[in-house]
């Protein structure tokens, strides 16, 4: 079995994301949203040269950076042959620019292939060849993408896959069938390829492009084929680099990270405010978490990005259901479900949260005015699920395992309500300040009183499952349910800590955790470095952010999992949770924890 390259980098604007393979493939093209459709099967470079053909994803020597915020580099080797390729995305309008400059002695064919699937189906595609713009043009249902370079191709084909006119198969003597149409028939998608014979030292720019109709797609592939190519990554750079400009810290271990891991966060945002928890299909993460999305806009709040929190909680807004509540996940699209399993309290009790840090970080009273109805609908829903006893209604966790009241969902609980109670009287809502601090006061005692065994903080308190989770750690951080100096909490790092042996190092999830056979997390392992770093001790703090730098990619992203045995990044790559767990412990300190923690009921 053929160990899977889970490496891969993001380049996007606010409607189209690119997701380029540690192998240099476009791996996946989301557009018109970054949750859905991804409309790519397969797009690959190819080499046709003294009889031989190969995709440059197979030479042996690839190697990837980001060159400048926005702009990525992979140079592929093999032999006396090179190729460095620059691909960008406009921050302007939706095109993808790849551009390929040639290291290749004597005459080759250079052959680029694409398999669309627009709306993440072959059905009903179709596709033909503009011979006018040298370009292909796949469309179906309000999704256009054009294909073309910045010359008429000398060769080209629009086939269907596994029929003779197959694209993919007419690369591999260097020659495409110069077949003009296709369209789906049967099981049978369409895919293409263009081609061009270039020498030693040229460059070819590539562009793809999506639209929602063939006229202005192709109006624009006119208009960026008259520009240089330079120029434009230039300005990608630019902008992405602007806005990045932000972030000016001092006294962190590594502010380029904190920087890379906010334009991760930024990318995966959608223009509709909602953030996507990765960009994969496997796993299937390209959906957005209320949970994961809070985390995230909390990270950008405190770097002082409060445009982009302002646009998540607004999405939520418009995304809350009836009773008040948020559902497991979400499309883009606001209020859009996406496929689910489960429903989870901590969900709705995150967005509490992230509007309540928004508005101590700002003090905007319209944002509060405007947020208001939504804060309150859910804490109503939040109260509602709270028992006699403390206990919330019985909920799968943060870890989307067992069902039951798990300590990190009461604690959640807990700082929602407590939070509810503050931004209640601060619109002058005195009795639900009251009321909501009561229920908060109760969570919390309940909490405390059945979560600590004299060792460690248990996963579950009801029914109780007495084994240690790192995800208590959100006791401390964000809910504020204990202090950094709370012995218990110490107690608590400390056993966590002697819990997990992983030879790569690191800190997982528990120790029955079976999710690619149980692995350490870049999350848990940052959140105990929150602690140490809240409890003084700056030095164990730094020797797991430097771990976590350490098991980042080449191009700096920060994988959910990295391998126990190997130290390889593993699953969802990048993940904003990851990227936003690392901006926090990198800026946090006790003056920011005071700030946007809420308030303690006792």
């Amino acid at each position: 079995m053929v160990e899977p390259i889970y490496e891969q980098s993001i380049i996007g604007n606010s409607s189209m994301l690119a997701v380029i393979g540690g192998r240099g493939e476009l791996r996946y093209l989301f557009y018109p949203t970054k949750s859905f459709p991804q409309n790519v099967h397969s797009s690959l470079p190819g080499v046709y040269r003294r009889g031989w053909f190969s995709w440059l994803t197979d030479w042996g020597d690839v190697r990837q950076r980001y060159v400048a915020p926005g702009v990525l580099e992979t140079i592929f080797k093999e032999g006396d042959a090179s190729v460095k390729v620059t691909d960008f995305v406009l921050h302007s309008s939706n095109v993808l620019v790849r551009r390929f400059e040639f290291s290749i002695p004597g005459d080759f064919n250079f052959i680029y292939y694409t398999s669309p699937q627009l709306w993440e189906t072959h059905t009903a595609d179709a596709a033909y060849f503009d011979e006018r713009n040298g370009a292909i043009v796949v469309y179906k249902r309000g999704v256009v993408m054009v294909v073309a370079g910045d010359r008429i191709p000398g060769g080209y084909q629009v086939g269907q896959l596994g029929a003779t006119s197959d694209a993919f198969a007419d690369a591999y003597d260097g020659e495409l069938g110069m077949n003009k149409l296709s369209i789906y028939e049967g099981f049978r998608g369409v895919n293409f390829a263009l081609m061009w014979r270039l020498r030693d030292e040229e460059a070819l720019n590539l562009y793809i492009i999506l639209d929602s109709n063939e006229e202005s797609a192709l109006r624009e592939l006119s208009k960026v084929k008259s520009m240089d190519c330079c120029i434009l990554s230039h300005g990608v750079a630019e902008h992405w680099g602007n806005w990045l400009s932000k972030v000016k810290l001092s006294n962190v271990l590594n502010v380029d990270m904190v920087r890379q891991s906010a334009y991760v966060i930024k990318m995966l945002q959608d223009q509709g405010g909602a953030i996507m928890a990765a960009p994969t299909i496997w796993p299937d993460y390209r959906y957005c978490w209320p949970r994961d999305a809070a985390y995230s806009v909390m990270a950008l709040d405190v770097l002082g990005y409060h445009e982009e929190t302002a646009r998540f909680i607004h999405w939520a807004i418009k995304s809350q259901g009836e009773n008040g509540a948020f559902f497991q996940r979400y499309y883009a699209e606001p209020g859009l479900k996406a496929p689910s399993w489960s429903f989870q309290i901590d969900e709705t009790a995150s967005v509490v949260l992230a509007t309540y840090v928004h508005f101590k970080l700002t003090l905007d009273r319209q944002f509060l005015k405007d947020a208001w109805t939504m804060v309150r609908r859910a804490a109503e829903y939040l109260a509602s699920n709270v028992t006699s006893e403390g206990f919330t209604t019985p909920t799968v966790g943060p870890w989307e395992e067992h069902l039951g009241v798990h300590t990190y969902t009461n604690a959640s609980v807990y700082a929602a309500l407590s939070a509810a109670s503050y931004l209640a009287g601060e619109i002058g809502d005195r009795g639900k300040a009251v009321e909501w601090g009561k229920y908060a006061s109760l969570v919390r005692a309940t909490t405390l009183n059945s979560a600590w065994n004299g060792k460690f903080f248990i996963k579950m308190i009801k029914p109780r499952v007495e084994i240690p989770d790192s995800n208590t750690l959100g006791l401390l951080f964000p809910f504020a349910l204990v202090k950094a100096s709370d012995e218990r909490m110490r107690a608590n790092v400390e056993f966590l800590e002697h819990t997990f042996r992983y030879r790569a190092g690191g800190i997982g999830r528990n120790p029955e955790d079976r999710y690619y056979g149980g692995n350490p997390w870049i999350i848990t392992t940052l959140w105990v470095a929150i602690y140490h770093k809240l409890s003084g001790n700056v030095d164990r703090a730094r020797e797991l952010l430097k771990w976590t730098l350490d098991h980042s990619t080449s191009t700096g992203m920060l994988p959910e999992q990295v391998d126990k045995d190997t130290g390889r990044p593993i699953s969802a790559i990048p993940l904003a949770w990851s990227h936003a767990m690392y901006i926090m412990a990198e800026v946090i300190d006790n003056k920011l924890f005071e700030t946007i923690t809420p308030p303690t009921i006792d």
